[in-house]
């Protein structure tokens, strides 16, 4: 992602995940003790709202790009003065997680999907989206909920999810994105 881009993605970072968690609601479920995971963390306002909001006992951010990564970090950090223990950014690619099978409770994968084809393609191939949808199945728990939104090849990706036996539990679809709650099989 260019500097241009980044800056325009996280000045409302905060503002649009607030919006987010608030459409979602009481179908957010996040349990006590839960272990969560943020794949596409940009400047990380996703990330303070669920620590501040539901204080889950590991919550894990994730940026492909480095720079983002870092401005998750500094975000963060102005705003706490020091990141909390139970925080952890890290430089991943969403179609080979590091992280062993089973080990979240949540997946939260905010308008990021498209950015794992070649060039963001928002049209065309739809190739490596499965890949990643299938690392976020492998990542959860058995019964874990996958929370995503995404504009761009929507069908697609909820064919994707249904291929990979995701239930549906929560879909709220706009003229721009889709917003949706999907829990992976037991």
């Amino acid at each position: 992602m260019n500097r241009l881009s980044r800056w325009t993605v996280n000045l409302t970072t905060e503002r649009r995940a607030r919006r987010t968690l608030d459409q979602l609601g009481r179908a957010l479920d996040v349990p006590p003790g839960a272990q969560v995971l943020e794949l596409g963390s940009g400047g990380g306002g996703m990330l303070a709202l669920l620590h501040e909001r539901y204080r889950p006992a590991r919550l894990v951010g994730t940026d492909f790009d480095p720079a983002q990564v870092e401005a998750a970090r500094a975000f963060l950090t102005r705003r706490w003065g020091a990141l909390p223990q139970t925080l952890e950014l890290r430089e991943a690619d969403a179609l080979a997680l590091p992280f062993p099978d089973a080990s979240f409770d949540l997946v939260f994968a905010m308008m990021m999907l498209h950015h794992v084809e070649d060039h963001h393609a928002h049209v065309g191939p739809f190739v490596r989206r499965p890949q990643a949808l299938a690392e976020v199945r492998r990542v959860l728990r058995p019964g874990g909920r996958f929370v995503y939104s995404e504009m761009f090849q929507r069908e697609a990706v909820l064919a994707a999810l249904r291929d990979l036996r995701f239930d549906r539990r929560f879909l709220r679809s706009a003229w721009r994105h889709d917003l949706a709650i999907c829990t992976a099989p037991g």
